[in-house]
């Protein structure tokens, strides 16, 4: 990426870097996060504050921290305003907070474990599904599970000692799950900062947000007082402004900027729409990574059409083909990052197990615990879900498809900069690859167990590691032991506010009322699913096959990248290309791409800096107008008020 790191600050004394402040300052923000989240998704129903990899609640929240809050400080109380690098820890525990509320836990976990509500004589869940399932994995008081999808009866109370116990054996895990991944995170920083020098284009709004010039005395930093950066924060925040004024007067016109173009006797459809912080975020990244982006969305619309006319489906579908690829595509992406990391990892493994000296003082946790914690806790995993009941092959099969899913998505985040994307899920992949009945029905119901905690790809929180530690890099904090603290603070506030706030909801309002697709849409079906797949063999060679192609194909780009200089794809487009995301935002990736292009060819690199605030300005008015109607909109009562999602 052509773009300039902000400027590191010199090096301070450590301890003034994390600060007990400045935990407490983000355990603030985290637990508010943890509250607004759900309360936005459920009561008013518009825009997700959590739902990608650079959320809008996250930059909304900060930009106030910074803009308002920290001016305000620097103006009446000196002292006690926040430091780049307290500020910095801020940012990181509210962008680790964020992964949790929503997609990436707590609204799929909380109702899946109740989710007996729409057992019934018909589905038979009661007979073939809840004698294969622990019954320390839900609550089991059938007035319990009632009162969370239909609201407490007047003058009852919560019934948390019915919550106790599960929440306590699934919390058990997914600690010990970010505890691993955050161990994988720590042992795989230098590689992909130093070695690889990978670009972190998320983190760059935030860096520049909190980069302090050369005017330290200055009140507000560079990037506020740019009138660049304003004139592209203008643009988004007034449309988004206009557009809100409609729901509240129902014949005020609107402006939207979305359209379709359809080719082929309307059998291929590229919609064509107009995302200002995609367009943003996409003048960050290299133009290698925003060619691949689109044109692969494009080659897989054409793929599409292709199986369409010669027959070739899955299940029916002429999609899940290029699914399957980008699974395939996904794990040897994975795999890739492992094997030109073999270097890096033999000498950490070195220093933990030989004794030999490798230099991790300034690593959020030593080389030796982030092995043999990290080893441990991939144990424990293992075990815990074997006592689930799954077999210990499918067990050890299905954490291994996951971590490589994490390692992958990490990756494409890091020197991609995406801020969503999706993938077929491991539990869909193993149930048809290895069929029902290999499977037999306990680990089928086992699996569908494991997907109340990894259902969706958009929220993950290893991408959100990995920019945290790029981000405390650039920053220079050199006490990140402490770092590590202000994370796992983070974690625990956003699950306490999170969970608090999902199950108060659901008693005081009825879980049905609020998010049908969270409450109804992911609950009514989830074990008939399973049932239905016992006796299914579902084309698994077929499924394989389409998986090793896209496996190959990803080998073949990441050769002929790694062989030529000239060659113009960047394999990262390739797993994520095909994915429901590119759909809405190809276009303006397209169209940043050619942008930037232009200003490269003619401008040269200083013009590329210099309008570099204006796209970071797109991206913040966008996510700061979002934040402000969600507020506004929940004074008022209007639902259903969505600007980005």
């Amino acid at each position: 990426m052509l773009t300039r790191q902000p400027q590191t600050i010199p090096d301070q004394n450590p301890t003034e870097m994390v600060t007990p402040r400045a935990v407490v300052f983000g355990m603030i923000c985290s637990l508010i996060l943890g509250v607004a989240d759900p309360y936005t998704n459920m009561i008013v129903q518009g825009s997700y504050l959590g739902s990608n990899f650079t959320p809008i609640g996250v930059v909304f929240l900060f930009a106030i921290v910074v803009g308002i809050i920290n001016t305000i400080l620097r103006i009446c109380y000196p002292k006690y305003s926040l430091t780049q690098g307290e500020l910095t820890v801020v940012y990181i525990m509210s962008l680790i907070a964020s992964a949790i509320p929503s997609y990436g836990l707590a609204e799929v976990l909380l109702p899946a474990m109740a989710s007996m509500y729409y057992a019934t004589p018909e589905n038979r869940w009661l007979d073939n599904v809840q004698p294969l399932i622990e019954p320390w994995l839900m609550p089991q008081h059938p007035e319990t599970i009632r009162s969370f999808f239909e609201g407490l009866p007047r003058g009852e109370t919560i019934p948390w000692g019915d919550w106790a116990i599960p929440l306590i054996s699934w919390l058990s895990f997914i600690l010990v799950l970010y505890f691993v991944l955050f161990c994988i995170t720590v042992i795989l920083r230098k590689q992909w900062v130093e070695n690889e020098r990978l670009a972190f284009p998320l983190v760059k709004l935030p860096a520049e947000m909190i980069d302090p010039g050369n005017e330290s005395k200055s009140l507000l930093p560079p990037f506020f007082r740019n009138r660049i950066m304003w004139s592209g924060f203008a643009i988004p925040f007034i449309i988004n402004g206009w557009n809100s004024i409609h729901n509240y007067i129902y014949f005020f016109p609107t402006i939207y900027f979305q359209e379709s173009i359809s080719f082929f006797n309307n059998q291929v459809t590229l919609p064509i729409n107009l995302s200002f912080p995609i367009l943003g975020f996409a003048y960050l990244l290299s133009l290698e990574i925003s060619f691949s982006l689109w044109l692969f969305f494009i080659i897989s619309r054409l793929q599409n059409l292709a199986n369409s006319t010669f027959g070739i489906d899955l299940a029916g579908s002429t999609v899940l083909p290029g699914e399957y690829q980008m699974f395939g595509a996904l794990l040897v992406l994975a795999g890739f990052s492992i094997w030109l990391a073999r270097d890096h990892i033999c000498e950490v493994f070195s220093n933990v197990f030989k004794r030999k000296p490798v230099e991790d003082e300034n690593e959020s946790l030593s080389y030796r615990v982030s092995v043999i914690g990290g080893l441990l806790g991939i144990i424990f995993l293992f075990f815990w879900l074997w006592m689930i009941g799954l077999s210990l092959w499918v067990a050890f099969v299905l954490l291994v498809l996951v971590l490589a899913i994490y390692i992958g998505f990490t990756r494409i985040v890091a020197e991609g900069g995406v801020i969503f994307a999706e993938t077929l899920n491991p539990q869909e992949f193993m149930i048809h690859g290895f069929t029902g009945p290999i499977l037999g029905s306990q680990n089928l119901i086992s699996i569908g167990l494991t997907k109340f905690w990894f259902t969706h790809t958009r929220t993950l929180i290893m991408p959100s590691m990995a920019n945290s530690l790029k981000l405390a890099d650039i920053v220079n904090i050199r006490n990140q032991r402490w770092l590590t603290t202000a994370i796992a603070t983070a974690i625990l506030s956003s699950l306490v506010g999170s969970i608090y706030t999902i199950i108060y909801l659901a008693y005081e309002y009825g879980g049905i009322n609020l998010n049908w697709h969270f409450f109804g849409e992911l609950q009514q079906d989830r074990f008939s699913y399973y049932l239905t797949t016992i006796t299914s063999t579902s084309e698994p060679f077929r499924r394989w096959a389409f998986f090793g192609i896209g496996a190959g194909i990803m080998w073949s780009l990441m050769f002929l990248r790694q062989k030529f200089i000239w060659w113009p794809l960047h394999f990262i487009g390739f797993p994520v290309g095909a994915s429901t995301p590119l759909v809405t935002a190809w276009f303006s990736i397209f169209l940043a791409w050619m942008i930037k292009g232009l200003i490269l060819k003619y401008g040269g690199i200083k013009i590329y800096h210099k309008l570099l605030p204006f796209f970071l300005g797109l991206i913040l008015g966008e996510f700061f107008s979002a934040g402000i109607w969600v507020i506004i909109d929940g004074l008022t009562g209007i639902t259903g008020h969505v600007i980005f999602n």
